[in-house]
């Protein structure tokens, strides 16, 4: 009889053992469920819209609203958030004052099904630089497909410009190789040839983002474009165009090239 007491006892253990681990699985599951749900987007009163769309990003039927808010930070910067819905999307800042305006447009970029956000952000300045960020709703989540970093430093930290006389400019990217010497027309330089030695390093951050379906494959390409600047900003000697195509789900780079003001290719180099 002892035996069979201490038989029952042992099973009964191993039955609470059995049970408290279920409990706990449960809890587990329970808790990594709460984490995973989405937070409802909490307007403040230090919000304004700032634009507001709304359209079938899906190309179900079904329409979606999108807006951009915006709001200053602590230190009187912009900041911006893209919702979609009642759901945050992403929040960019003016990165340390370099962007002072932003806006959104909806438009099908990559030849799928559905619209994309693209989200810009704009310099007030002279250079006129501009950012590009944009969004793709895919199976309910939002990913980001292109974002491409600007720089506001004059390209110094990445391109060399030096003047070597007689109307040539050196220029050399240190990030993919590309160099070239660029030449000058004289006639542009009569009565300021002193101006010429003072030339440096003087790249605009990226101010134009062109979409264009190049190769007619219902994927839009993106170029950038940014000056390349000779003895003031009003005195541009080339541009630099950086082209983007579609792979594996994002916009990698495909191309970069430095073309003359006449819009001639100087030199391209495949990325």
């Amino acid at each position: 009889m002892l035996i069979h007491l201490k038989g029952d006892a042992a099973v009964l253990k191993k039955i609470i053992v059995i049970c408290l681990i279920a409990a706990l699985a449960l809890t587990l599951v329970g808790c990594g469920a709460t984490k995973a749900k989405k937070e409802k987007f909490v307007v403040t009163d230090n919000m304004e819209v700032v634009e507001k769309q709304v359209e079938d990003l899906n190309g179900d039927g079904k329409t979606q609203k999108v807006i951009l808010y915006g709001e200053k930070d602590d230190q009187g910067m912009p900041v911006w958030t893209l919702v979609e819905e009642e759901y945050e999307i992403v929040s960019l800042d003016s990165m340390e004052g370099a962007y002072t305006l932003a806006d959104i447009n909806l438009q099908d970029v990559d030849g799928q099904k559905g619209l994309e956000v693209l989200f810009y952000r704009y310099n007030t300045g002279s250079a006129g630089g501009q950012g590009l960020n944009i969004y793709k709703l895919d199976r309910g989540e939002w990913q980001e497909i292109f974002n491409v970093p600007n720089s506001f430093d004059m390209g110094k930290e990445r391109f060399t410009m030096q003047y070597m006389g007689n109307y040539q400019v050196s220029f050399k990217d240190s990030e993919t190789g590309l160099e070239h010497v660029i030449k000058l027309d004289p006639s542009r330089y009569a009565g300021n040839e002193e101006m010429l030695d003072g030339i440096s390093t003087w790249v605009d951050p990226i101010a134009e983002y062109k979409l264009e379906d190049i190769d007619s494959d219902g994927v839009s390409e993106i170029t950038t474009m940014q000056m390349v600047i000779g003895i003031a900003h009003a005195d541009p000697i080339a541009s630099l165009q950086t082209t983007y195509r579609v792979k594996d789900g994002s916009y990698q780079p495909e191309k970069i090239s430095l073309v003359d003001i006449s819009g001639m290719v100087l030199v391209e180099k495949a990325l």
